[in-house]
C-alpha cells in the first residue's frame, strides 16, 4: 500500500537546464572601427575647440586693455560703443585690426562692409580721428540698418559712414548659379575700396552665403586691398577663403595674409 501511495503522489518537476546562447555582437568589427574613428575625430575637434577657448581667455586682458585704449583715443565724451555680443572676445581682435589698418601706416580710407554693426561705428570713429575717409555698409535687415544709423548719429559719426539698405535678391554667381545676395543698386559708384569686411549675409541664406562677395565686389577693390572674412572658425567660411584663393578663380590673385581670432585676412594683388 505504501508503494502505491508513493506512486500515486505527484512528483515534483525536475528543473530544466537553461541553455545560454552566446550573445550576438551588436556591431560588426567594421562598424566598431568606424565608431572608434568617429569618436577619435570628435575628441580631436573638441580638444581643438577647448584649446581655442583657453587661448581666448588668456588673451582677454590684453583685448580689454587695447579696446579701452582705442576707445579713449577715438571717442569724445562717455557715450558707450555698441556691445560686441556674446562672442565679443572673438570679434574684438578683428575690430582692433580694422581700426589699426585705418590709423596705421596702411592708412586705408575707403572701406566697404557686408553687414553693419559695431564695426561700422569703430571704423567711422577711426576715420574721423584721421580726418578723412568713409565706410559704407550694405545691410539686408532694414530695422538693423536704422539702428546702426541712429548709433552713428548718437556718436556724431553720420558724416563718416553710410548704411545702405540692400535687401537680399536672387543673384547670379559664377560657378554657383543663383542664390540670395545683397542688392547693390543703392551702392552707387564706390571704387578703390582699401578694405572689405564681410560679416554677412547670415549663414542660413545659402550653403555658401558669403562667397558672392568676392566675384560681385572685385571690380570695386583697389590694388592691394585687404579682404577680411569673419567667422572662419566655421568650416564653410574656411572653404570659401580656399575657393577665393585657388588658382584661376579670378583674374586677380587672392593670397592669405593671416588669421585674426575668428576672422581671416586676404589680400588682392
Amino acid at each position: 500500500m505504501k508503494l502505491f501511495k508513493a506512486l500515486a503522489k505527484p512528483q515534483a518537476a525536475k528543473p530544466q537546464a537553461t541553455v545560454v546562447k552566446p550573445a550576438e555582437p551588436v556591431l560588426s568589427a567594421a562598424d566598431t572601427e568606424q565608431v572608434l574613428r568617429a569618436l577619435q575625430q570628435q575628441t580631436k575637434t573638441l580638444t581643438a575647440a577647448l584649446t581655442g577657448i583657453r587661448k581666448q581667455l588668456e588673451h582677454q586682458p590684453y583685448v580689454v586693455a587695447e579696446l579701452m585704449r582705442r576707445y579713449n583715443h577715438l571717442i569724445d565724451g562717455d557715450m558707450p560703443m555698441p556691445v560686441l555680443g556674446a562672442n565679443w572676445a572673438a570679434i574684438a581682435p578683428t575690430i582692433l585690426f580694422i581700426v589699426d589698418e585705418v590709423m596705421g601706416r596702411s592708412a586705408r580710407r575707403t572701406m566697404l562692409e557686408c553687414g553693419s554693426g559695431a564695426s561700422t561705428l569703430w571704423t567711422a570713429a577711426a576715420l574721423r580721428k584721421c580726418g578723412e575717409g568713409h565706410v559704407t555698409s550694405v545691410e539686408h535687415d532694414r530695422e538693423f540698418a536704422e539702428v546702426t544709423r541712429q548709433r552713428l548719429v548718437d556718436h556724431g559719426l553720420e558724416s563718416w559712414a553710410t548704411v545702405v539698405d540692400a535687401p537680399l535678391v536672387d543673384t547670379e554667381v559664377p560657378g554657383l548659379g543663383t542664390q540670395p545676395w545683397y542688392d547693390l543698386s543703392g551702392l552707387g559708384d564706390i571704387t578703390d575700396v582699401d578694405l572689405l569686411f564681410i560679416d554677412g549675409p547670415p549663414r542660413p541664406t545659402a550653403p555658401l552665403a558669403r562667397y558672392p562677395a568676392m566675384p560681385q565686389l572685385l571690380p570695386r577693390l583697389a590694388k592691394g586691398a585687404l579682404v577680411v572674412l569673419d567667422d572662419t572658425n566655421r568650416k564653410v567660411e574656411r572653404d570659401i577663403t580656399k575657393m577665393w584663393a585657388s588658382d584661376g578663380a579670378f583674374d586677380r590673385r587672392v593670397t592669405f595674409v593671416k588669421d585674426v581670432a575668428r576672422s581671416t585676412v586676404l589680400q588682392l594683388d
